[in-house]
């Protein structure tokens, strides 16, 4: 399975709200590109975003929390974000870097954010939640509306590969459910 993929199954799972989902991931794309080893600065220290996720993981970077490189799929910057991010890592046992790890850590954080949340899960189109995930979640330098609609624009591609694919199914079921009902009182 590709990252695209793992992410929008994680995250259909947990959120269960397509437009959500999508809006979310077109956040991350903005973000990492959707690449969990996406280090944004690591080229000033030499090296590559594996190699620079391999010193992290072998304990090397002890200045992982404060080193003022951006981080995964979300580009963690923040100590206190990046902190909970390695904890978690060193609790699990796994790369800093394993993108099952990562979508455990968002999700984690997510439950900090209640607006965010709530907006995922009652989503009803991307760009609004798109911007909410941007403004209170991501929180990025650049909240420009180019931005705005960058990320939102991301969010479009994956529901129109994703997310119309569930509301087809789930529209099918209702239609069959009903047909269903029919059914019965004919009987």
């Amino acid at each position: 399975m590709t990252n695209e993929q793992i992410i929008w199954n994680y995250l259909h799972e947990k959120i269960r709200n397509v437009y959500g989902v999508a809006a979310l991931m077109g956040n991350l794309m903005a973000e990492s590109s959707l690449n969990p080893l996406c280090a944004n600065g690591v080229k000033k220290l030499g090296l590559t975003n594996a190699e620079y996720t391999a010193v992290v993981d072998e304990h090397k970077n002890n200045n992982f929390i404060t080193d003022g490189i951006a981080y995964g799929l979300v580009q963690w910057c923040y100590k206190t974000r990046k902190q909970g991010l390695l904890e978690l890592a060193i609790s699990q046992g796994k790369s800093i870097g394993d993108i099952n790890l990562q979508l455990d850590y968002i999700w984690q954080e997510l439950q900090k954010y209640k607006t965010v949340l709530n907006a995922l899960y009652n989503a009803k189109n991307i760009r609004e939640t798109s911007d909410i995930v941007m403004l209170k979640y991501e929180k990025p330098a650049n909240t420009s509306e180019t931005m705005k609609q960058r990320r939102a624009q991301y969010g479009e591609k994956y529901f129109s590969k994703y997310g119309e694919k569930v509301i087809d199914f789930c529209l099918d079921a209702k239609t069959a459910s009903k047909l269903f009902d029919q059914l019965k009182i004919s009987l």
